[in-house]
Order: structure tokens, then sequence, then C-alpha cells
């Protein structure tokens, strides 16, 4: 009601002091603030200025919604909101160059974990434990060596040819794996997913989606389509 008096009175400074009282239980008055005065045709160069603190501050509204919210005021030069462009573009620059740095350090350990490998299959192994990870006691034989570094007793290790201790560190991965996959084949979540961000908020989305699997989930279908009808054309 306060907001509705303040629009029918045209009071820019009434405006920013409901905002500033009920703004912290209801942000989304700012963004009605700064749709109003932006529509307005009075000078509230120093109103937006200020409007615009408390979205940047709260991340309430995404760049190019925020662009395209200004460019309805006659008054609004880029000079006058110099500030909140260059400080919005210098997170965008902080967030890519972030980016940019993850993607180099997975590209590093991705070729790690490969040559890893390639050694696994072309290298011999050395196996210098001298005491089981399971128990702890003097290795004897029979002795069950793993690649990945560990040795235990024979009885101290299950029938399923997996190391206990990677493949407890490894469950969690591959049960996250799965739910990912899981998710990502769910398109009604994925519209809801998407449907709940907006604007610049929306690519964003897409690529945290991205990040489910959706593309590896679709190829693992279309490979195991292959087998089943490889099967039917056997039989």
């Amino acid at each position: 009601l306060l907001m509705s008096w303040c629009f029918e009175q045209r009071d820019a400074k009434r405006l920013l002091e409901v905002c500033k009282r009920c703004g912290s239980t209801d942000q989304s008055l700012w963004v009605q603030a700064l749709a109003f005065l932006c529509a307005d045709e009075g000078d509230h160069i120093e109103e937006i200025r200020e409007v615009l603190v408390h979205i940047e501050a709260s991340e309430l509204m995404p760049l190019l919604m925020v662009i395209e919210t200004l460019q309805q005021s006659q008054s609004v030069t880029v000079g006058a909101v110099r500030p909140y462009l260059q400080g919005q573009f210098k997170r965008l620059i902080d967030s890519a160059e972030s980016s940019r740095g993850k993607a180099k350090q997975d590209r590093i350990e991705i070729a790690r974990m490969q040559q890893e490998l390639v050694d696994l299959r072309t290298q011999a192994q050395v196996f210098q434990s001298t005491k089981c990870v399971m128990c702890s006691l003097t290795l004897e034989v029979p002795a069950v060596h793993f690649f990945c570094g560990h040795s235990y007793h024979a009885y101290c290790v299950h029938s399923d040819s997996a190391c206990p201790q990677c493949s407890s560190e490894a469950l969690p991965k591959i049960t996250l794996r799965e739910q990912r996959e899981a998710q990502a084949r769910n398109a009604e979540d994925f519209f809801k997913y998407l449907q709940g961000s907006s604007g610049d908020k929306q690519i964003q989305a897409l690529g945290e989606w991205c990040k489910f699997g959706p593309f590896d989930a679709g190829e693992q279908l279309t490979q195991r389509a292959r087998e089943d009808a490889g099967d039917a054309a056997a039989l």
C-alpha cells in the first residue's frame, strides 16, 4: 500500500524510505522502485543510483534486465550509472577468470589421470607395501595387491575384486553421478529449474544443468538401445 501511494504521488524520496524500511523483508521493492523511477518523467538520477547500489549488493536483477529497465528513462546516461556498470563488468571478468582457472586445473588433472592410465597399462608396477591396509599387520602370502598401491591379506579382501579403501572413497562419487544422471533425464525438473531463473541467470542455470551430465545420460541410453538391438538381432 505504501508503495502504491508513493507511485500515485510520484514521491521518489518517500519511495526510497519505504524501500529502506521494508526492503530487508521484501527485496522486490527495490526492483519495483527502479522500474518506477525509470518510467517516471522526473529527474531521479540520485535515487536511481541509490537503488542500483542495493540491487547490486543483493544481486536482485541480472545486468541485462537492469539495462533494459534503465533504457526506459530519458534522463539516465551511461555516465550517471557508470559505477554500477563498472562493478558489474568487473564481476563478470572475475567470474570468467575464475572459470578459466578451474578449467585449467581440470585439464591438468585430466592429463595426469590419462598419463597414469598409460603407465598402468605399459609399465610394470612395483608393490613395496609391508603391511595390510585393512588390519595393519605384516603382509604374509597369500597377499592381494591393487594397482592403486594398497595391499591386503587375501582373507581381508572381499571377492568383488575391488580395493576396499578406494571403493569406499569412490562410492559417494559414484552415487552422486548416478543421481545427477537420473536428474538429467528428467525433463520436468529441467524446466522447473530453468523457470526459477531469469535473464543472465537462465544461461547460468543451463550451465549448471549441463554439469549433471544430460548429454552423457542420453549417450548411455543410446548405447543401451544399441546393445538391446544387437541382442535382439542375435536371437
